[in-house]
């Protein structure tokens, strides 16, 4: 099997529920650095706002928490300078979802994606949008991709749009996981309903046990191919087995998940590179990981030639 390396980051330019690296411009050009040198060439920013907080000084979400740089303009600028494509992101307001009130968190969206469209339309490094809106089996997040997503259609049709949803398995719920065969079942209908309007799906994979994920990132295959999307992995590099959220990921973890992903995907991205696997992480053991995982990638790479 053909070695597939991580070429995609989320960035995380909000607190939610991982702590700030508080990474002043200088150390973001760093990392951004280390994409162009690594062959990270896209990037998704997960959202421009959360809650209360948001990544600029925006009009349509009013947020309280705003931070003194324009953190969108900044990765934007740094996505043009080292040769990574950026995904926008969404507004999660974490309180109409939550309700199904759907209605609500749309509207409010719609406006956010025009106020970006006029602010950073123009910008060369701007390549995609990003779905916040994860969602689950509880809520149906197709009644937010969708209105978005056609909204985004009527005056861009050249960006391609992405989703990260999950697949629900032991992890996500104990009491009633989400088999990968139901699973499968769950995104033939997602898949059909979204035709023609999400161009990659890239679930992530930290919610099912290691001896299961092959079985869901088959049938995962299987819908992708049948649709004619894009199917990508979201390798998450932070390690949910631990008693508390979220250290980065043992090695074995890792590597584990990447021989899986690259038999199915054609592409592996991650949540995220800045916390869990990089030398300028607020976690020391990111920068372990980031070491190992580029001795491992030369180690798969001279095996191939």
């Amino acid at each position: 099997m053909a070695f597939l390396p991580i070429s995609g980051t989320f960035l995380d330019g909000i607190s939610c529920d991982i702590p700030s690296n508080n990474w002043t411009p200088d150390v973001w050009e760093r990392e951004f650095a280390r994409y162009q040198a690594n062959g990270v060439d896209e990037a998704y920013i997960i959202r421009v706002g959360w809650n209360d907080s948001m990544m600029f000084d925006s009009k349509v979400m009013k947020c309280t928490l705003c931070p003194e740089m324009d953190m969108v303009q900044l990765f934007l600028d740094l996505g043009a300078k080292y040769n990574v494509k950026i995904y926008m992101g969404m507004f999660d307001t974490y309180r109409y979802w939550r309700l199904n009130d759907w209605s609500n968190e749309v509207a409010i969206n719609i406006d956010l994606i025009h106020e970006l469209n006029e602010r950073y339309g123009n910008h060369p490094a701007w390549y995609g949008w990003y779905m916040s809106h994860e969602g689950s089996m509880g809520f149906h997040q197709t009644q937010i991709w969708k209105p978005l997503c056609k909204e985004i259609k009527k005056f861009d049709k050249t960006r391609p749009i992405m989703v990260s949803p999950r697949y629900a398995g032991s992890k996500w719920s104990k009491e009633i996981p989400i088999s990968p065969e139901v699973h499968a079942k769950h995104f033939d209908y997602i898949l059909n309903d979204m035709e023609g309007l999400i161009d990659a799906y890239a679930p992530m994979d930290g919610h099912v046990q290691f001896n299961e994920l092959d079985r869901y990132m088959a049938g995962m295959y299987e819908m992708t191919q049948k649709y004619g999307v894009q199917y990508w992995s979201n390798l998450e590099t932070f390690d949910r087995d631990m008693p508390w959220r979220f250290p980065p990921i043992e090695f074995a973890k890792l590597k584990c998940k990447l021989e899986i992903a690259e038999k199915y995907c054609t592409k592996i991205i991650s949540f995220e590179l800045p916390h869990f696997m990089s030398p300028d992480s607020c976690y020391p053991g990111a920068g372990h990981l980031y070491n190992r995982y580029l001795a491992y990638a030369e180690k798969r790479k001279a095996e191939e030639k």
